[in-house]
């Protein structure tokens, strides 16, 4: 079997580490891999998604080109591919869809495409549109429920949990509150509101707890309104701004508690290795995000309000074997349900279904 990777510029820059552990692994089974990716990435983007994963070939295109260029495109893509024609083509970030299906058109093969979020599900393609769709793959089962609202053929869905590996030794967090305290904030800069709730209750807490430290992933439409908002409330003294998480994974799981304040139904691996470390996890309640189970493997913050991460913050704060709980229980379920060779095992299962006729339905407990 011959499986070609479509992947988008923004798919590339936040889950670049585990679409090449998917790569390897399928490697791994036998499968060839080849690669199309964008060829307007940066030089620093370039660094970034340098691979070891011996791909049969990597293909550079352009994502978006004028209509009339398309067909021109899926036919200059298909001849660079020569004799590696694949069987299965899968389509990652939806500035891919369009490369990938006028190139299944082009070259008669399936496409299994990636469902990562609520936002995509709700405009997964259907009808005429989705004619080459062999698969919808989706990470979790309220995003597979999504998809099946937009009246796909339910058997075209599969359900393929996002998989990390999971270091040896848990990590100890809060061992030592009265010397540092390391919060992560991760989160795509969308929501200004989220944002502005959870900032004002840090700057209440930094009056007890002024050793707090925070890491804080600063991207997105409103990162300079989130800047001049931590600089009005006094906290910059304690922030630490990335531009982007996923390439800093390893920074992030050393942290004592990750927080997510924003709810947008998107699933990162950056937090499943978070999960996995043993870090406890508090956010605002996303149902899509089925992992972050309330009191068992997360702190949820169910209304967005200052006041309420203050309180939920400075209960994990004050009671870090409760912390260390949550994150144990976390790191549990990832063992159990997000393990790397699951992941490729279903992805497997589902590309060798697609090619006799069928796609990998899932066992479905959802109504």
């Amino acid at each position: 079997m011959h499986v070609l990777m479509i992947i988008d510029e923004e798919r590339l820059a936040h889950e670049g580490p585990m679409l090449d552990r998917i790569g390897a692994g399928l490697i791994d089974e036998g499968i060839e891999v080849s690669r199309i990716v964008p060829d307007d990435l940066s030089a620093e983007q370039v660094e970034q998604i340098v691979s070891d994963v011996a791909f049969t070939a990597q293909i550079e295109t352009p994502m978006a080109v004028p209509l009339w260029m398309r067909g021109v495109r899926a036919q200059r893509l298909a001849t660079e591919l020569g004799s590696a024609t694949p069987d299965v083509i899968h389509v990652v970030g939806q500035g891919a869809w369009k490369v990938g299906f006028d190139l299944a058109r082009e070259i008669e093969r399936p496409v299994a495409i990636d469902m990562w979020s609520m936002g995509l599900a709700r405009r997964a393609p259907r009808g005429r549109s989705a004619a080459r769709v062999g698969a919808y793959l989706v990470p979790t089962k309220p995003i597979a429920k999504a998809v099946r609202q937009r009246r796909v053929d339910r058997e075209l869905v599969s359900l393929i949990p996002l998989g990390v590996n999971v270091p040896e030794q848990s990590r100890e967090v809060l061992v030592d509150t009265s010397a540092q305290i390391a919060l992560a904030i991760v989160g795509s800069g969308r929501d200004i509101a989220a944002y502005r709730a959870l900032l004002t209750g840090l700057a209440r807490l930094v009056r007890d707890f002024p050793q707090l430290q925070i890491c804080m992933e600063l991207r997105g439409p409103h990162e300079h309104d989130i800047w001049r908002h931590a600089h009005r409330l006094e906290l910059l003294g304690h922030i630490s701004a990335i531009r982007d998480a996923a390439p800093h994974a390893t920074l992030i799981a050393g942290c004592d508690i990750l927080v997510i304040p924003e709810r947008f139904g998107e699933i990162r691996s950056l937090v499943l290795e978070a999960m996995a470390a043993g870090v406890p996890i508090i956010a605002s309640e996303d149902p899509a995000f089925d992992v972050l189970v309330p009191g068992e493997t997360a702190a949820i913050v169910r209304e967005p309000a200052a006041a309420q991460w203050a309180t939920e913050l400075q209960r994990l704060f004050l009671q870090p074997d409760r912390a260390r709980e949550l994150g144990a229980a976390g790191r549990d379920l990832v063992m159990v349900r997000h393990r790397v060779q699951d992941q490729i095992a279903a992805l497997v299962a589902t590309f060798r279904k697609v090619l006799s006729g069928g796609a990998y339905a899932f066992a479905d407990t959802t109504t």
